[in-house]
């Protein structure tokens, strides 16, 4: 695999974390790779004029794409730069300290995931803080990318991540919009991926949806798909493959013909912003290495999103609160737990402010319905 950058480098410019969109490395022996990602909450827009708040890995949905080659040691720092707990839980191979489900990392706190890069394939990684569907879903999401130690054919290489978010209702069932790489219809007119004729591309699907299985869908061509994203499966002829929800593949494919080819989802989310083309030039291609798009990608996905942190008080407002205040008890995650609040009732005077005190282990939300919190 051709190498764009040695390391995922963290830095503060103006407020913001800016982060080099990818590790990307020669396959060949294993090394140590260390690197940050911080959760924090952004403003930015997901198609045109629709500007939303998202929870996002170093500012962007989905976040920088991670690689690594098969057997590399990662160490992983996760901050937590956000009012509410998140973690990093990634696809593959691992211990369970570095699983993500426990700890829950509070906000404020840091916590390390440490892992040898295994199996090969299109992995991800995203939040598996509760409720886990709407983490996601809100964009704490990514592609985790292991190339094998034998390198795989020469290829243009493209990550497509699917996802879904609706500004109205995170629950919906049918979302407002189905992305790819965060942004409705993002390859659609100037921003078409590129192929010469006959030359391999390799595109790593990656569904990050929370609901229906997603097809992957090319035109004019007969492809390759490696089930479940695994290099050590047998790759399949494939006109259009399903790519359930957590799962992916990769599609290897090549064009007889220069031209302007579409690629999507086949039915609804197709019409909701699951929606790229791909020109195909009449230049003959033939590589001698694989060729990585994926930053030019992330700086493109960056532009169009134009991120903008989100300001909020930091932790311990509540603590300093003087009037009324209810604690969210130790073990109310637990829905065979009785008591989860102490106080079970208050009343207060009507304009009065209340703190709520979080002592649970993990994240909880306070919902006021008519007036009724």
């Amino acid at each position: 695999m051709l190498a764009v950058s040695a390391a995922l480098a963290l830095s503060m410019a103006a407020g913001t974390y800016a982060v080099s969109p990818t590790v990307e490395k020669a396959a060949g022996a294993p090394t140590t790779k260390e690197l940050t990602l911080v959760a924090e909450e952004v403003e930015l827009e997901i198609a045109p004029g629709e500007r939303v708040k998202t929870w996002t890995y170093n500012g962007t949905v989905p976040g920088p794409t991670l690689r690594f080659t098969e057997g590399d040691n990662v160490s992983i720092k996760f901050v937590n730069d956000t009012p509410i707990a998140h973690t990093i839980h990634l696809h593959g191979n691992h211990d369970d300290e570095s699983d993500g489900v426990l700890p829950q990392v509070m906000p404020g706190e840091t916590y390390t995931y440490s892992f040898v890069a295994d199996p090969a394939g299109a992995l991800m990684y995203h939040c598996h803080a509760y409720p886990t569907s709407m983490h996601i879903r809100m964009g704490m999401y990514g592609a985790l990318i292991i190339d094998p130690k034998e390198p795989m054919e020469p290829a243009k290489e493209y990550a497509v991540v699917m996802g879904e978010f609706d500004p109205e209702d995170q629950d919906s069932f049918v979302p407002k919009y189905y992305l790819v790489n965060g942004y409705a219809d993002q390859y659609m007119g100037d921003n078409t991926l590129h192929a010469n004729r006959g030359e391999l591309v390799r595109l790593y699907v990656i569904n990050m949806g929370t609901t229906i299985p997603s097809s992957f869908h090319l035109h004019s061509t007969i492809f390759k798909a490696y089930p479940s994203g695994l290099p050590s499966n047998e790759p399949i002829d494939a006109q259009t493959i399903e790519v359930g929800p957590g799962n992916a593949a990769i599609v290897e494919a090549r064009w007889k013909s220069p031209g302007m080819y579409l690629f999507h989802s086949h039915g609804l989310q197709e019409e909701r912003g699951n929606m790229g083309e791909i020109h195909v030039s009449d230049e003959v291609g033939k590589l001698d290495k694989s060729v990585s798009m994926i930053s030019w990608q992330y700086d493109l996905q960056k532009k169009l999103q134009d991120p903008s942190p989100v300001e909020y008080e930091k932790a311990g407002h509540a603590q300093s609160h003087g009037g009324p205040q209810v604690e969210i008890a130790e073990g109310s995650w637990d829905s065979k737990q009785e008591e989860s609040y102490a106080p079970k009732d208050i009343s207060v005077a009507a304009g009065s402010e209340v703190a709520w005190l979080n002592k649970d282990s993990v994240a909880h939300t306070v919902t006021e319905k008519g007036g009724v919190v």
